[in-house]
């Protein structure tokens, strides 16, 4: 008898756990379920590469025969409205019912909007359609305005400053990045974009905004000043999509806790991606929306649920999370942890090149690296900080530096 896994979300950490599956021996049905037409495609490049070519393709990541040729069943275009946990089923907004025997839900997450700007229509930053509007309005404009001083809202600013246009980022926070916690990376990126032109409005809100008969946004600042700008983004953050599971027990003030094998409270649900809120440590659940993560919680699911209908021990997550930036002409790279806790210690400085290394400490203990312009170092770190090794032993081992073959 055959069983039935529904994947609820169209993203890649969707096509990541059908591939998955198919690539450990399922051979029961899979159907994904997605809100958009276009079925899995890659987001990074949206703030950069497409945004910066006219004529640059969507970048997908399959194709309708890619799918059908795992046997995967696809159905685009349709959200899902509501899960029947008892029925193990979901309902989509066109009325159809869909039965599982295992449910995994991928439905990412949302641009946050701020509702005070929604008289001038700002533009939001995740969907390729949202890309196609935002490339055609900078590629005509003159200044743009960027709320929000996080990875999106500063590699919109910079692929903007690319093509020439005067670019103004308003934050809240004294610094950018400042979810990442780090005073001294934010003061580094700042100083970074600051050096291509970009101006910057830190501890500063947007109150209200006025678009004029010639398409020009004036904004009203929380300090009393105004800034004019041709066209307006808002990146500040994003809000995961689980409204389809009110009154299922799965949802949460900021999306599904899991536990470490990617499993709800229900053993036939997972959550992955953008959406899901998983346990890293024992009581401790953290929300990621890192791309990596969407690869690394799809392979735990996958193979959890396959422990489910065999009888296995169900695996659990031990990847590091990772999150990577390209901007100008530096990759920024974190491995590992950092937050408001964190103090960045100085590993390696090159002052001719302008790389560096450093660590995320709290107390003795090393929470991750961070580099700039130095992947392979950062990758050298896994293992080492993966064993959780101490400050002063990760100093000594120095496990950055490429060590001679033997």
């Amino acid at each position: 008898m055959s069983t039935q896994t529904v994947i609820v979300g169209g993203g890649v950490s969707s096509l990541r756990l059908a591939e998955r599956l198919r690539r450990a021996g399922d051979e029961d049905p899979i159907t994904i379920v997605s809100a958009e037409q276009a079925i899995a495609y890659d987001r990074p490049p949206l703030s950069k590469s497409v945004l910066l070519d006219e004529s640059a393709p969507r970048p997908d990541l399959t194709s309708t025969e890619e799918l059908e040729a795992l046997g995967v069943r696809i159905v685009a275009g349709r959200r899902a409205r509501r899960l029947d946990r008892p029925g193990r089923s979901i309902e989509l907004e066109t009325g159809e019912v869909v039965p599982y025997d295992d449910l995994v839900i991928a439905t990412g997450s949302t641009p946050r909007r701020l509702p005070a700007l929604d008289a001038v229509d700002p533009h939001y930053l995740r969907t390729w359609d949202d890309a196609l509007a935002l490339r055609e309005a900078v590629h005509r404009c003159a200044r743009v305005g960027v709320i929000g001083g996080g990875v999106l809202g500063l590699e919109i600013a910079a692929t903007a400053q690319a093509l020439s246009r005067e670019v103004l980022v308003i934050d809240a926070a004294p610094h950018a990045l400042a979810r990442l916690g780090s005073h001294d990376l934010g003061r580094a990126v700042t100083d970074l974009h600051r050096g291509h032109g970009v101006h910057f409005r830190f501890d500063v809100t947007t109150e209200s905004a006025v678009k004029h008969a010639d398409g020009t946004i004036t904004l009203n600042l929380s300090d009393g000043t105004e800034e004019i700008v041709d066209v307006l983004v808002v990146a500040i953050g994003a809000v995961p999509v689980t409204d389809w599971l009110d009154g299922s027990g799965l949802e949460g003030g900021d999306g599904v806790d899991t536990d470490a094998s990617c499993r709800t409270i229900d053993e036939r649900i997972h959550a992955i991606g953008d959406v899901a809120r998983i346990e890293y440590v024992p009581g401790g659940h953290r929300r990621l929306e890192h791309w990596t993560n969407a690869g690394d919680t799809a392979a735990v699911a996958a193979r959890g649920i396959l422990a489910r209908r065999r009888g296995e021990t169900r695996p659990e997550l031990t990847e590091l999370p990772y999150v990577w930036s390209d901007q100008y002409d530096v990759k920024l790279q974190i491995l590992g942890h950092i937050d408001a806790g964190s103090s960045l210690l100085s590993a390696v400085e090159d002052p001719e090149t302008g790389r560096w290394l450093r660590l995320a400490t709290r107390g003795h203990e090393v929470t991750g690296v961070v580099g700039w312009n130095m992947p392979a170092a950062v990758n050298r770190c896994r293992a080492a900080l993966m064993a959780g090794i101490s400050v002063d032993e990760l100093l000594r081992s120095t496990p950055w530096e490429r060590k001679a073959r033997r």
